[in-house]
């Protein structure tokens, strides 16, 4: 430690030294979460999860347990599971109303890895709007299957395809999860998405942007800086540990071919910050 700190007062090497540090905050939190991992997993040894549930003050519908909050999301704050589902509603909200479009205008609707239900509990009471949610989390699902009846639900691969007919829905939206994908599945789940789209379908998309890219380290800034792909942990694709960073550029370019960008919202994925939000839509087929 005596060594890192002389390393800040020579000329360029204090970011070497903040790097190293960064390094070492981030290992304590994986050994963090590990244990608490762990823990869960010890629980779920005895307990079935889709018979763990809780109630929330003022919810009409049951909200699952920390472990399957955990799970899916990182976290199991009962208080950020519901605010954040509430906030990734008006996301869609928000996007929607630039274009002169509702929610309800949209008859038939998936949530691309919908893990237990953090935003779909939020669809309730569309009316003429069939909710769909799908994620490859079995466990997650099964939940969704027993306590959130207004939705259809199913369980996908890690990789494609999806369990449903071509041009099936009219809008889909995929909360933080290409911010989970490496480079070989981003393209394909993207073909996927837009094959499961309707002509013309709508998909709200939100990835780890500039503000996110702040803590990367000096080669991957440079890759993220010439509008490269930036995946971390890329062999532990769909977890938590594994994250993807999207310039703008590629966005714009290589990941969206065969949409078009209707709407950009820096940071303004309201229930994932501070990701981007993207509006896109299917070219015609």
């Amino acid at each position: 430690m005596r060594k890192r700190n002389l390393l800040r007062f020579i000329p360029g090497l204090a970011r070497v030294a903040k790097a190293l540090d960064g390094a070492e905050r981030h290992n304590a939190q994986l050994i963090g979460e590990v244990q608490r991992l762990n823990g869960y997993l010890h629980q779920l040894n005895f307990v079935e999860p889709e018979s763990l549930a809780e109630t929330a003050p003022g919810e009409n519908l049951p909200v699952p347990a920390g472990v399957l909050r955990y799970l899916v999301a990182g976290t199991d704050d009962l208080a950020w599971f519901l605010g954040a589902g509430q906030l990734g509603r008006k996301t869609l909200d928000d996007l929607l109303a630039k274009r002169g479009r509702s929610l309800a205008s949209c008859p038939k609707i998936l949530d691309f890895g919908c893990g237990c239900g953090r935003v779909t509990r939020h669809l309730k009471g569309l009316t003429g709007v069939a909710v769909h949610g799908c994620d490859s989390n079995a466990r997650a699902i099964r939940w969704c299957e027993r306590n959130l009846d207004f939705a259809d639900f199913l369980v996908n691969g890690l990789e494609p395809p999806l369990p449903y007919a071509d041009g099936s829905f009219d809008l889909i939206y995929a909360f933080s999860v290409f911010t989970h994908l490496n480079d070989a599945l981003q393209g394909r789940w993207m073909d996927e998405l837009r094959r499961a789209l309707a002509p013309g379908g709508l998909l709200v998309v939100t990835v780890h942007g500039d503000k996110c890219a702040e803590g990367l380290n000096l080669g991957e800034r440079a890759d993220y800086d010439a509008g490269r792909l930036v995946v971390r942990e890329g062999d532990v694709v769909g977890s938590n540990f594994c994250s993807a960073f999207h310039p703008q550029s590629y966005v714009r370019g290589a990941f969206t071919q065969g949409f078009d960008v209707l709407e950009f919202e820096a940071e303004g994925a309201k229930g994932n910050p501070p990701q981007d939000a993207y509006l896109l839509q299917s070219r015609q087929k």
